[in-house]
Protein backbone atom coordinates (compact mmCIF):
# COMPACT_ATOMS: atom_id res chain seq x y z
CA UNK A 1 0.00 0.00 0.00
CA UNK A 2 1.21 3.58 -1.14
CA UNK A 3 2.26 5.65 1.89
CA UNK A 4 -0.55 7.96 0.77
CA UNK A 5 -3.48 5.41 1.23
CA UNK A 6 -1.74 4.51 4.53
CA UNK A 7 -2.42 7.91 5.32
CA UNK A 8 -6.11 7.74 4.56
CA UNK A 9 -6.08 4.72 6.93
CA UNK A 10 -4.71 6.62 9.52
CA UNK A 11 -6.73 9.24 9.01
CA UNK A 12 -9.89 7.28 8.90
CA UNK A 13 -9.77 4.03 10.80
CA UNK A 14 -6.70 5.74 13.45
CA UNK A 15 -4.33 2.05 12.67
CA UNK A 16 -0.82 2.70 12.40
CA UNK A 17 1.49 3.38 9.57
CA UNK A 18 3.43 0.06 8.89
CA UNK A 19 7.36 1.78 8.17
CA UNK A 20 8.92 -1.58 7.70
CA UNK A 21 6.14 -3.49 5.87
CA UNK A 22 7.52 -6.91 6.07
CA UNK A 23 3.83 -8.40 4.63
CA UNK A 24 5.33 -6.88 1.02
CA UNK A 25 8.94 -8.13 1.48
CA UNK A 26 10.08 -11.41 0.50
CA UNK A 27 12.32 -13.83 3.36
CA UNK A 28 16.30 -13.29 2.46
CA UNK A 29 15.88 -9.63 1.14
CA UNK A 30 17.80 -7.02 1.93
CA UNK A 31 15.74 -4.77 3.01
CA UNK A 32 11.86 -4.15 3.41
CA UNK A 33 10.16 -2.80 -0.09
CA UNK A 34 10.48 0.76 -0.38
CA UNK A 35 13.38 0.97 1.79
CA UNK A 36 16.89 2.81 0.47
CA UNK A 37 20.67 2.04 1.57
CA UNK A 38 23.14 4.53 1.15
CA UNK A 39 26.92 3.85 3.11
CA UNK A 40 28.18 6.45 5.28
CA UNK A 41 30.93 8.48 2.60
CA UNK A 42 34.02 5.74 2.25
CA UNK A 43 32.24 2.96 4.28
CA UNK A 44 30.58 -0.24 2.83
CA UNK A 45 27.45 -1.17 4.23
CA UNK A 46 26.35 -3.30 6.75
CA UNK A 47 24.74 -6.58 5.62
CA UNK A 48 20.71 -6.27 6.17
CA UNK A 49 18.46 -9.48 5.84
CA UNK A 50 14.98 -10.25 6.15
CA UNK A 51 14.94 -12.88 7.97
CA UNK A 52 12.19 -15.18 10.70
CA UNK A 53 11.67 -14.41 14.31
CA UNK A 54 10.99 -18.05 14.80
CA UNK A 55 7.57 -17.64 14.95
CA UNK A 56 5.03 -16.48 12.27
CA UNK A 57 6.55 -12.66 12.11
CA UNK A 58 9.81 -11.17 10.44
CA UNK A 59 12.84 -9.28 11.34
CA UNK A 60 15.24 -6.98 9.73
CA UNK A 61 18.75 -8.01 11.25
CA UNK A 62 22.03 -5.77 10.43
CA UNK A 63 25.71 -6.73 10.77
CA UNK A 64 28.51 -5.36 10.57
CA UNK A 65 31.75 -4.85 11.71
CA UNK A 66 34.26 -1.09 10.20
CA UNK A 67 31.24 -0.44 8.13
CA UNK A 68 28.13 2.41 8.13
CA UNK A 69 25.30 3.69 6.22
CA UNK A 70 21.80 4.83 6.47
CA UNK A 71 18.99 2.83 5.97
CA UNK A 72 15.88 4.43 5.27
CA UNK A 73 12.26 4.99 3.68
CA UNK A 74 10.91 8.23 2.32
CA UNK A 75 7.32 9.17 3.29
CA UNK A 76 5.58 10.99 0.41
CA UNK A 77 3.44 13.02 1.12
CA UNK A 78 5.68 13.36 4.27
CA UNK A 79 4.05 13.41 7.67
CA UNK A 80 2.51 16.55 9.34
CA UNK A 81 0.08 15.15 11.65
CA UNK A 82 1.24 14.60 15.64
CA UNK A 83 1.92 11.37 15.94
CA UNK A 84 4.17 8.61 17.85
CA UNK A 85 6.99 6.74 16.77
CA UNK A 86 6.94 2.84 18.11
CA UNK A 87 9.26 0.39 17.52
CA UNK A 88 10.84 -3.18 18.98
CA UNK A 89 14.39 -3.84 18.56
CA UNK A 90 17.10 -5.77 20.07
CA UNK A 91 20.87 -5.87 20.04
CA UNK A 92 22.53 -8.87 19.73
CA UNK A 93 26.58 -7.91 19.60
CA UNK A 94 27.71 -4.50 20.49
CA UNK A 95 31.02 -2.67 20.14
CA UNK A 96 32.50 -2.66 23.27
CA UNK A 97 34.33 0.24 22.97
CA UNK A 98 31.64 2.73 21.82
CA UNK A 99 30.51 6.06 23.49
CA UNK A 100 28.23 8.44 21.84
CA UNK A 101 29.80 11.07 23.75
CA UNK A 102 33.42 10.89 22.24
CA UNK A 103 33.26 11.47 18.35
CA UNK A 104 36.00 8.96 18.21
CA UNK A 105 34.02 5.84 18.86
CA UNK A 106 30.55 7.36 18.72
CA UNK A 107 29.54 4.00 16.96
CA UNK A 108 26.07 2.23 17.69
CA UNK A 109 24.57 -1.17 16.91
CA UNK A 110 21.18 0.41 15.61
CA UNK A 111 19.79 3.63 15.73
CA UNK A 112 15.81 4.87 14.31
CA UNK A 113 16.12 7.86 13.00
CA UNK A 114 13.43 11.05 12.07
CA UNK A 115 14.38 13.82 9.32
CA UNK A 116 12.29 16.30 9.22
CA UNK A 117 12.57 18.02 5.62
CA UNK A 118 13.19 17.56 2.12
CA UNK A 119 14.83 13.45 2.32
CA UNK A 120 16.06 13.97 -0.92
CA UNK A 121 18.80 16.55 0.41
CA UNK A 122 19.80 14.78 3.74
CA UNK A 123 22.52 13.68 2.79
CA UNK A 124 24.29 16.92 3.39
CA UNK A 125 21.60 19.35 3.04
CA UNK A 126 20.29 21.64 5.74
CA UNK A 127 17.48 19.33 7.09
CA UNK A 128 17.33 18.41 10.70
CA UNK A 129 17.69 14.40 11.92
CA UNK A 130 16.64 13.01 15.39
CA UNK A 131 18.43 9.91 16.33
CA UNK A 132 16.90 7.54 19.05
CA UNK A 133 20.35 5.35 19.53
CA UNK A 134 21.20 2.34 21.33
CA UNK A 135 24.26 2.91 23.01
CA UNK A 136 27.28 1.95 25.25
CA UNK A 137 29.26 3.53 27.86
CA UNK A 138 27.46 7.04 28.56
CA UNK A 139 25.30 7.54 31.11
CA UNK A 140 21.45 6.82 31.07
CA UNK A 141 19.56 9.40 29.73
CA UNK A 142 22.63 10.72 27.78
CA UNK A 143 21.14 13.27 25.01
CA UNK A 144 23.53 15.83 22.86
CA UNK A 145 24.08 17.79 19.76
CA UNK A 146 26.01 15.12 17.09
CA UNK A 147 29.73 15.96 16.69
CA UNK A 148 28.96 16.07 12.82
CA UNK A 149 26.85 18.70 12.99
CA UNK A 150 24.20 20.52 15.80
CA UNK A 151 21.33 20.04 13.07
CA UNK A 152 21.72 16.17 14.16
CA UNK A 153 20.26 15.37 17.22
CA UNK A 154 21.56 12.27 19.30
CA UNK A 155 19.09 10.78 22.25
CA UNK A 156 20.26 7.66 23.83
CA UNK A 157 16.89 5.09 24.55
CA UNK A 158 19.36 2.05 25.30
CA UNK A 159 22.48 0.45 26.09
CA UNK A 160 24.93 -2.32 27.52
CA UNK A 161 22.26 -3.40 30.19
CA UNK A 162 20.04 -4.08 27.52
CA UNK A 163 21.74 -5.70 25.30
CA UNK A 164 20.20 -9.20 24.02
CA UNK A 165 16.35 -8.62 24.99
CA UNK A 166 13.90 -7.17 23.32
CA UNK A 167 13.18 -3.54 23.83
CA UNK A 168 10.11 -1.77 23.49
CA UNK A 169 10.07 2.43 22.84
CA UNK A 170 7.40 4.81 22.09
CA UNK A 171 8.95 8.85 20.97
CA UNK A 172 6.79 11.71 20.33
CA UNK A 173 9.60 13.22 17.49
CA UNK A 174 7.59 16.42 16.74
CA UNK A 175 7.40 16.96 20.72
CA UNK A 176 10.91 16.41 20.47
CA UNK A 177 12.18 18.59 17.83
CA UNK A 178 10.47 21.35 19.81
CA UNK A 179 12.37 20.74 22.84
CA UNK A 180 15.53 20.35 21.04
CA UNK A 181 15.75 23.30 18.59
CA UNK A 182 12.74 25.71 20.16
CA UNK A 183 10.90 26.11 16.87
CA UNK A 184 7.51 24.20 15.27
CA UNK A 185 8.87 21.22 13.65
CA UNK A 186 8.72 20.82 9.99
CA UNK A 187 7.15 17.31 8.38
CA UNK A 188 8.71 14.22 8.96
CA UNK A 189 9.97 13.35 5.55
CA UNK A 190 11.95 10.32 6.33
CA UNK A 191 12.57 7.39 8.86
CA UNK A 192 15.53 5.39 8.62
CA UNK A 193 17.56 2.85 10.47
CA UNK A 194 21.26 3.12 11.27
CA UNK A 195 24.07 0.72 12.38
CA UNK A 196 27.76 2.07 12.50
CA UNK A 197 30.85 0.07 13.40
CA UNK A 198 33.24 2.47 11.44
CA UNK A 199 35.29 3.89 14.74
CA UNK A 200 35.63 0.93 17.03
CA UNK A 201 35.97 -1.67 13.89
CA UNK A 202 34.01 -4.28 16.67
CA UNK A 203 31.06 -6.14 15.41
CA UNK A 204 27.40 -5.42 16.22
CA UNK A 205 24.32 -7.25 15.02
CA UNK A 206 20.80 -6.04 15.94
CA UNK A 207 17.65 -6.45 14.63
CA UNK A 208 14.56 -4.83 14.69
CA UNK A 209 11.03 -6.22 14.20
CA UNK A 210 8.02 -3.35 14.62
CA UNK A 211 8.74 0.62 13.14
CA UNK A 212 5.33 2.27 13.20
CA UNK A 213 4.00 5.83 13.46
CA UNK A 214 0.65 5.60 15.03
CA UNK A 215 -1.62 8.69 15.63
CA UNK A 216 -3.11 9.63 18.71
Amino acid sequence: MSTLAWLFVLSVLGAPLDLLGFDRSARGNAVPADWKVRPVRGQRAPDAEIIGDGGTGAVLRLSSAGRAAWFYRELSPPLSQAGHLRWSWRAVEMPTRSDLRDERVDDSPIRVYVVFGKPRRFFGGGERIIFYSYGNAEPVGYAGASHVSSKLHVIRVDGVAERGAWQEHDVDPLEDYRRIWHDDPPPVAAVGLMQDTDQTRERAVAEIRRLEWRVP
